[in-house]
């Protein structure tokens, strides 16, 4: 279940690293730079944890398609929920369950601040 969980987190890495590249302002480039290095980060501490507690390496991973752009932000969401529904299936260690709780806050807080910086630019920019 973490090479589901892998693969899932890189599928949204790469979209979030990709509109990054494409986005329409400054705002949502920083908020979007800071998501997708936060969460590969967060990713990296809960493999690393998980691999000390069952001491045996993850099995493959088949990353995900990378999700549409112009949806990132209810991908976001949606792949916090699945999170969240999965996190006691993905270990059973509870230090481990407690890096995936702040994998999800990571995602939303950051998920908020790139919608957070689309509102912004839409209301000021009349």
């Amino acid at each position: 279940m973490i090479e589901q969980l892998v693969a899932r987190v890189f599928a949204t890495r790469n979209a979030a690293h990709l509109l990054h590249w494409r986005g329409p302002s400054y705002a949502q480039h920083v908020a979007l730079g800071e998501f997708y290095d936060a969460i590969l980060d967060k990713l990296d501490e809960i493999v690393e944890c998980h691999q000390g507690e069952t001491g045996e390496p993850i099995g493959p991973v088949v990353v995900l398609a990378q999700p549409s752009l112009d949806t990132l932000p209810s991908y976001i969401s949606a792949e916090e929920d699945w999170i969240c529904e999965n996190r006691n299936a993905i270990s059973d260690d509870e230090a481990v369950r407690a890096l995936i709780d702040e994998l999800v806050d990571t995602n939303a807080k950051l998920r908020k601040r790139f919608v957070a910086s689309a509102e912004f630019e839409i209301l000021y920019a009349k």
